[in-house]
């Protein structure tokens, strides 16, 4: 079963900061959507039409090694 979960292997580098131009740092945040096939579509939809993510910048649906129930994934980039 964990062979159906693809793993999310982006790295992440923070951008070099300059005394005269401190660049402000990024981090990703993982969100993580689990459930039945169709709650998952739907609450990915909900959030597209919320202005909150692309539905395409989401992963493909994905089997959760754990649950064994529909997954999708998307990586959101906050800076502090």
């Amino acid at each position: 079963m964990f062979q159906e979960f693809i793993p999310h292997t982006e790295i992440y580098a923070p951008p070099p900061a300059t005394d005269k131009d401190p660049a402000p740092i990024r981090e990703p945040v993982i969100i993580t959507v689990i459930g039945s096939a169709l709650g998952v579509e739907l609450i990915v939809n909900v959030l597209h039409r919320l202005g909150f993510a692309e539905a395409r910048a989401w992963s493909k649906s994905q089997i959760d090694p754990r649950s064994g129930k529909s997954m999708r994934v998307l990586t959101k980039w906050i800076r502090h």
